[in-house]
C-alpha cells in the first residue's frame, strides 16, 4: 500500500492556517506554541476544569493559567446524537471529544480556512499562517485527517449518517494513503511549536503581517 509522501504534501500545500481568538493571539506569538484545549487544562492546574476534556462546549469557554485568560472555542457543530451514531471501536461520545481536545488544528487550504473561519468572522479572529515545511519541520508528530473533524454533517453517500470517526481518524503521514487533495486538516497531539517566522492577518484575503 503506498502512502504519502511528505515531501509531496509540503510541495501541494506550502501553508498551514491556524485560527485563534484575538485574546489568545499575543501569548502565542510570545510563547511561540499552541497548546490544545488538554493541555491548556492540564496547564491550569485546576480540577474544576477537567470536565472540559470530555464535553461538547455550546459556547466559547474561559480558563485560568495562574493570572492569564485563555479561549477555548465552541464546539457546536458536532450533534452529539449524530457523533454517536457514527463512532467505530466501541467509543462513546466522551471518548472522541476528549480525542478532539488532545489536538491543535490547521487547515491546509485557503478554502478549508475560510469554511471555519466565516462562522467566527463576527468576532474578528486571528489568523496565523505558517509554512508547512517548517512547521512539519519542527513538530514530528503532525497527522492528518480526511475530514473536518468537528462537524458531524449527515452524508447522503452513507444513508444519511455523518462520516465515521474513531481512533484512527487521524493518521501520520506513514499510515495516510489518500491523495493529498483529500486532506481537511493538519493536527499535532498536545502543543505545536511555531518557533520560526510566521504572518498573521484577521481575514483569509487580507493583509499578512511577518513575525519573527
Amino acid at each position: 500500500m503506498k502512502f504519502m509522501d511528505i515531501q509531496k504534501f509540503i510541495e501541494g500545500r506550502p501553508y498551514l492556517y491556524h485560527l485563534t481568538s484575538k485574546e489568545n493571539a499575543k501569548k502565542i506569538v510570545a510563547q511561540k506554541k499552541l497548546y490544545s484545549t488538554n493541555r491548556l487544562i492540564d496547564l491550569s492546574d485546576n480540577p474544576d476544569y477537567l470536565k472540559l476534556k470530555r464535553e461538547r462546549r455550546i459556547g466559547h469557554k474561559e480558563i485560568l493559567i495562574k493570572t492569564e485568560s485563555y479561549f477555548l472555542r465552541d464546539q457546536r457543530p458536532i450533534s452529539e446524537l449524530a457523533l454517536s451514531k457514527c463512532l467505530t471501536h466501541k467509543w462513546g461520545v466522551a471518548d472522541f471529544l476528549e480525542h478532539l481536545n488532545e489536538r491543535v488544528f490547521m487547515w491546509p487550504t485557503l478554502d478549508r480556512l475560510w469554511r471555519h473561519y466565516d462562522r467566527y468572522a463576527g468576532e474578528n479572529p486571528v489568523i496565523f499562517r505558517f509554512s508547512s515545511k517548517e512547521i512539519i519541520g519542527l513538530n514530528n508528530h503532525a497527522k492528518f485527517c480526511r475530514l473536518n473533524s468537528g462537524a458531524t454533517r449527515a452524508n447522503s453517500y452513507l444513508g444519511g449518517k455523518a462520516p465515521e470517526r474513531g481512533p484512527d481518524t487521524f493518521l501520520s503521514a506513514k499510515h495516510y494513503d489518500l491523495p493529498i487533495g483529500s486532506i481537511a486538516e493538519v493536527t499535532f497531539e498536545k502543543e505545536c511549536n511555531i518557533d520560526c517566522n510566521f504572518h498573521t492577518s484577521s481575514s483569509p484575503e487580507g493583509v499578512f503581517k511577518l513575525i519573527t
